[in-house]
């Protein structure tokens, strides 16, 4: 069976023309690299009216290029530089993921432990709910539904606003664990308070001592209200009746979704993020559980690892994840046999195959370079 390819459809999302001029075409002075990534993000950008965007490549343990382009808000002055924050979506689950990682290999729990032994007196709808493990809630095969409204108007910020959520659920399933994948975001955030279950400190700081600081995210936060105003991004739809673009007036934050969906980061800070998970994937350290979550964890969906999505991009494996909420869309892929990765951070969320076709194009020159 094949991975699934880079350009097969996603399959789980789903004044700006003045602002425009303010993207400087690319200088060809310096390195023919970034001239060339330069003309590659300029030119999508203009073809698909994106206001803001950010890039980040990494290769053979350094960082290639980090850039930002365009603006953090349509008709404002605000820059998008390579530190500024975006809403990264569904690339938080692979923090979520990591830290589970980090637990595992710390032998606190394993990918075997059932939810409900971590989590006693969770209210539920179906006694199989008591099959599920932390691995089919890893690679979506729990059985448990999506979540249909993230109601992020609430802007909810108490520490204790995940155990909270988790209390208030009924689970049922819309199939038995392990027999149908089925991407859930409520697995994600259900594995976000296993973290805190087990650590014994909330998720998000969780993340920020474990994974976050270790690996260089200074200015990057799975809360929002941590991100200093200098370094925000808005979030940017296309109306349906004119078809421009417009500034929404809810950014896309509550924080009992934080495992799932809330990680605001940087393009610069996502690549020291790439750097230090190649070297923990580096061959040197074959029998990590680290390498278990880039391997197929599914029969029926290769394309699924344990917290990373797994695409085939000419012939190569590529791992990675997309993200897209509300104003926002992104797309982090590496490349472990080449040590390589690229990560793309945007402020719209209309036309999102630019993600792909943008990250695509530059890919190719690094393999190749």
């Amino acid at each position: 069976m094949k991975l699934r390819t880079i350009t097969l459809p996603l399959y789980f999302f789903i004044q700006v023309f003045a602002s425009f001029g303010q993207v400087k075409d690319p200088s060809p002075n310096g390195h023919a690299l970034n001239y060339k990534v330069d003309s590659i993000i300029v030119h999508t950008m203009d073809k698909y009216h994106i206001p803001g965007l950010s890039i980040g490549l990494v290769k053979n343990d350094s960082l290639l290029y980090a850039k930002g382009y365009g603006v953090g808000k349509l008709d404002s002055n605000i820059r998008v530089n390579e530190n500024s924050i975006f809403h990264t979506a569904s690339i938080s689950k692979l923090f979520t993921a990591t830290a589970i990682a980090q637990l595992v290999e710390k032998n606190a729990i394993s990918l075997q432990s059932k939810l409900v032994d971590i989590v006693p007196g969770l209210r539920i709808k179906d006694e199989q709910i008591r099959n599920i493990t932390i691995g089919t809630l890893l690679n979506h095969t729990s059985g448990l539904p999506d979540i249909k409204n993230y109601q992020w108007k609430n802007h909810h910020t108490s520490e204790e606003s995940l155990a909270l959520y988790v209390q208030g659920l009924n689970l049922k399933l819309r199939s038995e664990p392990y027999s149908e994948y089925h991407y859930s975001n409520l697995g994600y955030d259900l594995l976000g308070y296993i973290v805190e279950k087990v650590s014994g400190i909330n998720f998000e700081q969780y993340v920020k001592e474990n994974i976050l600081d270790p690996s260089g995210m200074s200015y990057s936060d799975f809360r929002y209200d941590k991100i200093p105003d200098s370094l925000r991004t808005y979030p940017h739809s296309k109306s349906i009746i004119t078809g421009k673009p417009f500034v929404r007036k809810v950014y896309p934050y509550t924080r009992e979704h934080a495992p799932s969906s809330t990680l605001n980061a940087s393009s610069k800070d996502l690549s020291r993020w790439m750097l230090w998970f190649l070297e923990t994937v580096s061959p040197k350290k074959s029998n990590s559980i680290y390498h278990k979550m880039l391997e197929p964890s599914f029969d029926q969906q290769i394309h699924i690892g344990l917290g990373f999505q797994r695409y085939d991009f000419l012939g190569r494996l590529a791992v990675g994840h997309y993200g897209g909420d509300k104003g926002f869309r992104s797309f982090l892929i590496m490349f472990p046999n080449e040590n390589i990765g690229l990560v793309l951070l945007a402020n719209c969320d209309y036309n999102e195959d630019f993600r792909q076709e943008i990250i695509t194009q530059i890919a190719k020159l690094i393999l190749i370079d």
